[in-house]
């Protein structure tokens, strides 16, 4: 079983292709925590991985929230892996998996770094069409690799210090009371699309327009998924591209 978390795909590519070679199940975190499922059975033959991206070098407060709650029959210490994708480097997100892991009394045969082209434009911008074309062929190789290595249940890095932050936590978001720094520009239409791919249901549709209330992970899902780039992360991402993963289609429902 995959358990997978993505706002613009790079994730969601990883895992699918994961998913594939292993003859495995995935299964969105995002929505499941929409729908309040996290109740799971695996089998004994089955793998258990977790395909997510890094943010701040550490883990994103929805996937800390998901596998919080998560219970697991059937489990009798199959193959555990984590495959973080990251813009750079996955930092201490390893070490905040392994402790997320150990505290649901969850063994850990430790993780694998895939780099993608990063897209939390709040502080960067989305690389130029050569070097975003060379990431993408760069990353393929690399995770033909990793999946051999899934294959051969192969151990992967385990860091088990403590992380200075066990995940990126939330901010609160408040557009009544003008707290929220995501808001909608005048391009917005009120499609709906952020209201959907929310996996913390913060974004309700009040009068055809967007507001945030409520925790916020900060996964820019509503910002880069909005076909008119009618998001904006206070000023820090106007003018800036959006990026979704060309290799991949939005899912927004899990099969159970």
């Amino acid at each position: 079983m995959i358990f997978w978390f993505s706002a613009t795909g790079n994730s969601q590519y990883a895992a699918e292709k994961v998913a594939a070679a292993l003859n495995e199940k995935m299964i969105s975190i995002g929505a499941a925590l929409r729908d309040g499922h996290y109740n799971f059975d695996i089998s004994e033959d089955e793998y258990l991985g977790f395909v997510i991206p890094t943010y701040a070098w550490t883990l994103p407060y929805s996937v800390a929230s998901f596998i919080d709650k998560l219970k697991l029959s059937g489990f009798k210490n199959q193959y555990v892996f984590g495959l973080f994708t990251c813009g750079a480097s996955s930092g201490q997100a390893g070490a905040a998996l392994y402790h997320a892991l150990k505290a649901k009394e969850l063994p850990y045969n430790g993780d694998f770094e895939l780099v993608m082209p990063d897209n939390f434009i709040v502080w960067s911008n989305i690389p130029g069409e050569a070097k975003f074309n060379k990431i993408l062929r760069s990353a393929d190789i690399r995770l033909k690799g990793i999946i051999k290595k899934l294959l051969d249940r192969t151990d992967g890095r385990i860091d088990m210090s403590v992380p200075k932050m066990p995940y990126l936590p939330p901010e609160e978001m408040s557009t009544s009371q003008g707290a929220a720094k995501l808001h909608t520009s005048p391009l917005c239409i009120g499609c709906g699309v952020c209201e959907k791919v929310c996996p913390e249901k913060c974004i309700k549709l009040v009068n055809g327009k967007p507001v945030w209330e409520g925790k916020c992970s900060v996964c820019l899902a509503c910002l880069h998924r909005c076909t008119l780039s009618g998001i904006e992360y206070g000023t820090d991402t106007m003018g800036k591209k959006r990026y979704t993963h060309p290799g991949v289609e939005l899912k927004l429902e899990n099969e159970y």
